[in-house]
């Protein structure tokens, strides 16, 4: 577990916030995946420059959960977030392109265009 807790998780995957989660386009499967609200949660903290840990810590302190619970369950949520294929760890930490940055929604188009084809998700 410690390994995973010392890693920078990044999304990876377009969303949008609605009301009750998070919904990320799974883009190797072409579906859309709901995430519950501590999944959320720790899929917006992910930004490639934060550890695992550090999310979890903060986490903890936020809702006032046993500090060992949290550490145990966000590294299990990280787990299966990477397994539906929405999230995935790294050894460094590292900035997210602009096409995961912000939501959908929010993003202006000309650069997510720019963003998604340096990053290889879509031909010129």
């Amino acid at each position: 577990m410690t390994a995973t807790l010392d890693q920078f998780p990044q999304r990876d995957g377009l969303y949008q916030i609605l009301p009750e989660g998070v919904a990320v386009q799974n883009r190797y499967q072409n579906q859309v995946i709901m995430l519950d609200s501590l999944s959320s949660e720790i899929w917006l903290r992910a930004d490639g420059k934060t550890s695992l840990r550090e999310i979890a810590c903060d986490m903890a302190g936020i809702s006032g959960l046993p500090m060992n619970a949290m550490l145990r369950t966000i590294s299990i949520l990280a787990v299966i977030l990477n397994s539906e294929g929405v999230l995935f760890p790294c050894k460094q930490a590292a900035s997210l392109p602009y096409h995961l940055t912000l939501p959908q929604e929010d993003q202006d188009t000309d650069q997510m265009r720019e963003s998604l084809v340096a990053a290889g998700w879509l031909d010129q």
